[in-house]
């Protein structure tokens, strides 16, 4: 990720699918047959990619205000589904989004990462086993859980 931009818009490759299967990392997104638009986002030492989605159902997330796509659904960024690719080898091509949500995404990115950040430190008290039975919740089928190593968790 290059150090001015504070975002990048990429699939990831089949050997993140390859080392991240299914059978094993059942919380991932993997649908083959259907690419994810991946936000790659520096936080720290670590990149994290958080999936687009076009039906998200819950709030941990950021939900576009602007679409041109024709969706009835609510469409934005799963922070419940973010992935740490610290391999570059993780990272397939560059993706394109509708222009609406890349202006959008564009403008409040700083407002996003804040977001998101917010999530990972309620994380962190989950992992603690500090969360109350509401906060636990939100964190039931996280991805997160996968990447203790890189998040400095102790299991």
């Amino acid at each position: 990720m290059k150090t001015k931009e504070l975002f990048e818009l990429h699939y990831l490759s089949p050997k993140f699918y390859e080392k991240y299967n299914v059978a094993v990392y059942p919380e991932i997104e993997h649908k083959p047959q259907r690419s994810y638009i991946m936000l790659l986002i520096k936080i720290d030492e670590n990149t994290f990619a958080l999936p687009l989605r076009t039906n998200i159902r819950h709030n941990s997330c950021y939900k576009f205000r602007h679409s041109s796509r024709p969706t009835e659904s609510v469409t934005g960024i799963d922070f419940s589904k973010a992935v740490i690719i610290n391999d570059k080898t993780y990272i397939d091509g560059i993706a394109e989004i509708d222009n609406k949500e890349y202006v959008e995404l564009n403008d409040r990115i700083v407002f996003i990462m804040s977001k998101f950040r917010t999530y990972l430190k309620g994380y962190y008290v989950f992992a603690m086993g500090k969360a109350h039975e509401q906060q636990a919740k939100r964190y039931r089928y996280t991805t997160l859980k996968y990447f203790h190593k890189e998040l400095g968790i102790k299991d």
